[in-house]
């Protein structure tokens, strides 16, 4: 799709709008992912208006870099990582707006679990956004749905290190000898939400571009 142009738009209504028709075929095959991706300059855009524009736009952008995280392959997510996507959905991460922060921390969810699978550290970048201190504070967010997925991502990704906080854990007796253990994560067992009949798709209405 050729549409950096209407990305730079003057006018929010029309940038809220272009990312909106990107989200909707993000949300798509990977062949039209790929077509999305492949559009010069656009995917550093919606990033970047992900994190800085006015609300409406973000909100949409979000959904772009979302549903490339969720719905496409291996490739397709690291070159949506490799145009900010990680700071882009850790910076929706403090926003009170429980759909929007369901669909970051999908977003999160995935790219956490394609770094683990690709043996990359994406946690760290993760940690540097400050995203590992707003899920954290999640964990107290009032939607359950928010506050278990936020459980999730730290008992997967973030998990105590080795030796950490042992002194905190209560001793089994096992045949009379005292041993200490910590509950092991299958990070295979935590799937990405699938893109199935196109869910994350918005419906589609007619709009004007023209200034």
């Amino acid at each position: 799709p050729s549409r950096p142009r209407l990305l730079h738009h003057p006018k929010g209504m029309v940038r809220k709008e272009a990312c909106w028709v990107l989200s909707n075929i993000a949300a798509g095959t990977h062949q039209q992912i790929g077509a999305v991706i492949r559009a010069k300059g656009c995917m550093q855009r919606v990033t970047e208006m992900a994190s800085t524009s006015e609300w409406e736009v973000r909100k949409e952008a979000i959904w772009v870099v979302s549903n490339i995280a969720t719905g496409g392959t291996d490739k397709q997510i690291m070159s949506v990582i490799e145009a900010g996507a990680i700071d882009a959905v850790c910076s929706i991460l403090s926003v009170n707006d429980t759909k929007m922060l369901l669909v970051a921390l999908d977003a999160v969810d995935c790219i956490l679990k394609l770094g683990m699978k690709l043996n990359k550290d994406y946690i760290s970048f993760v940690d540097e956004c400050d995203g590992l201190t707003m899920i954290e504070t999640l964990q107290e967010h009032e939607s359950e749905e928010v506050y278990q997925k936020a459980i999730t991502l730290i008992e997967t990704y973030f998990g105590a290190e080795d030796g950490e906080d042992d002194e905190n854990l209560a001793p089994d007796v096992n045949g009379g000898t005292f041993s200490f253990g910590i509950p092991q994560k299958n990070i295979d067992e935590v799937e990405c939400p699938a893109n199935a009949g196109h869910s994350n798709a918005q419906p589609f209405t007619t709009y004007n571009f023209a200034s």
